[in-house]
């Protein structure tokens, strides 16, 4: 646990500003949950839970599971568009021990930090592990923002909520805005911008990176598809559980909800979208026409379901801890 000690050392002695950045965000994130649980019907909720069977829980947590190893293969490969290569067997352990950070450290580091670390290389520019992480995040991003879309655009048809008119709104303007600037950079628009940043010294990093990006189509295109897969599944699980409690014609909606829930998730605003996650995705689904107390089990067992994943990649970082210490004993 040395990684983790210095971590929350640091956060102890790291400056009073710090200090209630995170009391604040997880004095956010307790008080969302609080307001969430204000409004339950509690009489309702064993019924809901009574309802989905052993056999379905089973299944999302399978598909859980599979969620790991298809994230290591997009990670693995926006790794090699950036010319840095390692087993896949080593980036599941990282991936799995950043996943276990991600949920019990209320740290600045995170789980993303801790694979950037992992995989700095001794030689070239360091910043190819950021930039690996970042096109991959950005690849997820984008991936779930269009399912999101598609969800939205089939809502439609059944739902006139506000909710759905302006992700689909927002979503059709920043796609075509994105088009009309790659259409404007193929055309050579910057042509003269890029070439007197490619002169200039501190921009050759992110330069570089972006060269290495182009060069590789395929790979690229490998991420976005294993990104929709990735995404797919999240959906899938998400449906699952609510038809289980009696939702019906919510796969649409579900894609929907997963996009809302995910880009509220990674507003900085609270330790690891907790309150922020369950809130948006209750607001969103709810607004789409599910009962709250349906939508409420559903986001709750999202949460709860990932935890027993936490506690075996916290194993899993005691035992390459430990591994680690008796290899470099003196």
């Amino acid at each position: 646990m040395m990684f983790l000690s210095r971590v929350w050392l640091g956060l102890r002695t790291g400056g009073h500003g710090r200090r209630i950045i995170v009391w604040a965000k997880i004095m956010l994130s307790l008080s969302l949950l609080g307001l969430l649980l204000l409004y339950v019907n509690w009489s309702e909720i064993p019924y809901y839970l009574q309802a989905i069977s052993p056999l379905t829980l089973g299944t999302v947590f399978f598909l859980l599971i599979l969620q790991f190893p298809i994230s290591t293969l997009k990670w693995k490969q926006s790794l090699e568009i950036h010319h840095l290569h390692y087993s896949f067997g080593f980036l599941q352990k990282v991936l799995c021990i950043g996943f276990f950070i991600n949920n019990f450290l209320p740290t600045m580091i995170g789980g993303d930090g801790y694979r950037i670390l992992k995989t700095i290389p001794r030689n070239g520019f360091k910043s190819r592990a950021v930039s690996a992480v970042l096109l991959e995040r950005l690849i997820g991003f984008s991936v779930l923002m269009i399912l999101g879309l598609v969800g939205g655009l089939f809502a439609l048809t059944d739902n006139q909520s506000y909710i759905v008119n302006y992700y689909v709104g927002a979503s059709l303007l920043l796609g075509a805005s994105g088009i009309a600037l790659l259409l404007a950079v193929r055309r050579g628009a910057f042509s003269s911008l890029a070439r007197r940043v490619t002169k200039m010294q501190k921009m050759k990093i992110l330069t570089t990176n972006i060269d290495h990006i182009r060069r590789d189509s395929k790979r690229l295109w490998t991420i976005i598809l294993v990104s929709a897969l990735f995404q797919g599944i999240a959906i899938a699980v998400i449906y699952l559980l609510f038809i289980s409690v009696g939702a019906e014609r919510v796969l649409a909606k579900c894609a929907l909800i997963g996009a809302i829930a995910g880009i509220a998730s990674i507003l900085p605003i609270s330790i690891n979208g907790i309150g922020v996650a369950e809130g948006s995705f209750v607001f969103a689904a709810h607004e789409l026409g599910i009962d709250f107390d349906q939508a409420i089990v559903v986001a709750f067992l999202l949460r709860i379901l990932v935890l027993p994943l936490s506690v075996i990649c916290g194993l899993v970082y005691l035992a390459d801890t430990h591994h680690w210490r008796s290899t470099h004993r003196p």
